[in-house]
């Protein structure tokens, strides 16, 4: 056999092989790998969430000016979600739980324990937004099931193209870490994200993607499955993260394929945390998007 003729069996194998690389079974009433958080449950079934309200492209109008006042900036925007064959529910000792975390457009994930009522963003500003939303363990880890994301894009008063991604192409969602930590915890920080439109698969198989992220002054990781990673011996203090979703090299264009947070670890002993670091650098050839979110 040929070069050429192996070259091309190898892609179509590689092409093949796509379906398995992009299905990743959701294990049921999984034990919770952090002490303090309690067990999963479920899922029942294939998991659907679905996101009834805002409608998609739906222009959600300014609220009329009162007299005397200047004129409203932003309005209210109501979620309603449906979730079919995944229990949500908060536990009342460690305040863990199931439920939907919610990105208003790049920024922080927000946890809504009770998807069964609405979920309201407020002072929203004018111009387009995208809300993703996916289903979560009682440690915030994300389940890896097409059925268990959703995403709208919308408008408040008017259409201005930012915060739209293409939901065709590859699109990464950033989920954590978030908030702080307790020293002792340190070693239970998880860093965990979704992908849709590509597979995180090794650079050898065709029209898959990878996930690179940096912590702080730490080198730069790639990734090439879809599964959390759990960050380890890190110092009380502040620390800023940069992740991406990437190709051949380079950043995979999108609003959302470059994601910027941080986190703290708190000192046990109550000492005075060290400063936060300087915010890591995207990967190469990059520049991050307009941070949004809604307004306070």
């Amino acid at each position: 056999m040929g070069r050429t003729a192996i070259r091309v069996l190898a892609s179509v194998l590689a092409v093949i092989a796509l379906p398995a690389l992009a299905q990743t079974p959701t294990p049921k009433d999984p034990k919770s790998p952090i002490p303090d958080h309690v067990d999963g449950r479920g899922p029942t079934g294939p998991v659907e969430l679905r996101i009834l309200s805002p409608k998609p492209d739906e222009v959600i109008p300014l609220p009329e000016a009162v007299a005397g006042h200047p004129a409203p900036k932003g309005a209210s925007v109501t979620v309603r979600f449906e979730l079919k064959n995944y229990e949500s529910f908060q536990d009342p000792k460690t305040q863990s739980g199931q439920g939907v975390g919610i990105v208003f457009d790049n920024g922080p994930v927000s946890v809504d324990f009770h998807p069964e009522k609405p979920w309201v963003f407020r002072n929203v500003p004018k111009g387009t937004h995208t809300i993703r939303a996916f289903a979560v363990r009682p440690w915030h880890e994300a389940l890896k099931e097409p059925g268990a994301f959703a995403m709208v894009t919308f408008h408040v008063g008017e259409r201005d193209g930012k915060n739209a991604p293409d939901p065709k192409a590859p699109l990464l969602t950033a989920n954590r870490p978030k908030g702080k930590y307790p020293k002792g915890e340190a070693h239970k920080v998880m860093l965990d994200f979704l992908v849709t439109g590509c597979v995180v698969a090794e650079r050898e198989v065709p029209e898959t993607c990878r996930v690179r992220y940096k912590i702080g002054e730490r080198p730069e990781v790639t990734l090439t499955k879809e599964e959390a990673v759990w960050l380890t011996d890190l110092p009380p203090g502040k620390h800023a993260y940069v992740i991406a979703l990437t190709r051949e090299g380079k950043i995979i264009e999108g609003p959302f394929n470059l994601h910027r947070g941080s986190f703290e670890i708190v000192d046990d002993a109550g000492g005075t945390p060290a400063p936060a670091p300087d915010v890591p650098k995207p990967p190469a050839e990059s520049q991050p998007p307009k941070a949004g979110g809604p307004a306070p």
